[in-house]
């Protein structure tokens, strides 16, 4: 029986990423296609006061001193006090690029850019250089490509960044179709995962601190985008905690840099309790040992067809990145990391 069990569990591990792979990589590939990348977008902003005339003071206009006159033109004459400016860089993947956010200016980009022109009186630029897909390498190769990517980064007051979700991806799919199924192989191949990760994201980092000695860096974690799904399966959830272990420990090494975990928040969802969790795992250990774990039935409980349960903060178009929501919660995150770290503050 133990056996079993435990069979069961390596191959529900092998179709989940299967499934899990297939629908990333095909819902990226589409979008970065049918939507191009945000660019710079310095703030629209409108004058701090405006003054207002009754239909009153337009009657009486012809009866007003000039002495009235003189203080009612220089009043009209002033204009509202200068933002200071700000610059922010963001660096990563698809969700730097906002994929899964449909709002206009979408994504944690957008959503800070707004945050801090209207909380904390900023003029605000961003440079989104976010690329569906990228893995750390990938977008270390953009940036040593793109003389334009560099000076953007060179020049900024804050850098934000999201990274290592396609690398831990590119692992597990390599694995399965390799034929290394079992949760002991694949244990093996997400350890040599993470070893080749952290150098290559000392590399990312490293580039990126090089070009600019002053700016905060303020580095996203990863999180599980199946946990709904699958609340009774832990081998995901211990992958995705032990990328972000590497992750956090690979930082520790650039200064001025601040891990931001969010794979808690955005991995449970509404599902915000212990009980709440508890509850869901039961439903879920029921709903898929009914089952065969093959592509087809994963797929079903990846659109909520097993359980009958979607996670609140992913879109439910691809049910892995962040939706509105789910980007406003790492919003809120990033502005309070960056209240807590105020270097890029202009003085």
């Amino acid at each position: 029986m133990k056996f079993f069990k435990w069979w069961i569990r390596a191959l529900l591990i092998v179709a989940i990423v299967v499934a899990l792979g297939a629908t990333w990589w095909l819902y990226q590939s589409s979008h970065e296609a049918m939507q191009p990348q945000r660019r710079t977008q310095p703030s629209q902003l409108a004058p701090n006061v405006t003054r207002r005339t009754s239909s009153k003071d337009s009657s009486s206009s012809k009866g007003t001193s000039k002495s009235h006159k003189q203080t009612t033109n220089k009043s009209k004459s002033k204009t509202p006090a200068k933002r200071k400016k700000v610059t922010v860089v963001a660096l990563g993947d698809s969700l730097t690029q906002g994929v899964g956010d449909q709002a206009k200016d979408g994504g944690y980009v957008g959503q800070i850019k707004t945050k801090l022109t209207d909380k904390d009186q900023l003029n605000v630029t961003t440079h989104n250089y976010g690329k569906a897909g990228d893995r750390s390498d990938q977008i270390l190769k953009r940036l040593n490509q793109s003389p334009a990517m560099q000076k953007q980064v060179a020049n900024a007051d804050a850098i934000t960044m999201t990274v290592g979700g396609n690398d831990l991806m590119q692992g597990l799919q390599t694995a399965t179709l390799s034929g290394k199924s079992t949760v002991t192989q694949m244990d093996a191949v997400v350890a040599a995962t993470q070893q080749k990760y952290a150098t290559k994201l000392l590399s990312l980092l490293t580039a990126v601190r090089n070009l600019n000695t002053n700016a905060p860096i303020f580095l996203f974690s990863i999180y599980n985008p199946v946990y709904v799904y699958f609340a009774n399966v832990d081998q995901l959830n211990t992958y995705i905690t032990g990328f972000n272990q590497v992750t956090k420990a690979t930082a520790n090494n650039i200064s001025k840099l601040y891990f931001m975990n969010i794979n808690e928040r955005l991995s449970y969802g509404q599902y915000d309790t212990v009980a709440k969790r508890s509850a869901l795992a039961a439903k879920d250990a029921k709903a898929n040992n009914n089952n065969s774990f093959d592509g087809q039935n994963v797929e079903k409980a990846l659109v909520g067809g097993s359980t009958g349960e979607l996670n609140d903060y992913l879109s439910p178009a691809d049910h892995f990145h962040p939706n509105h929501l789910g980007y406003s919660k790492m919003t809120a995150t990033l502005y309070k990391t960056m209240q807590d770290h105020q270097s890029w503050m202009p003085k």
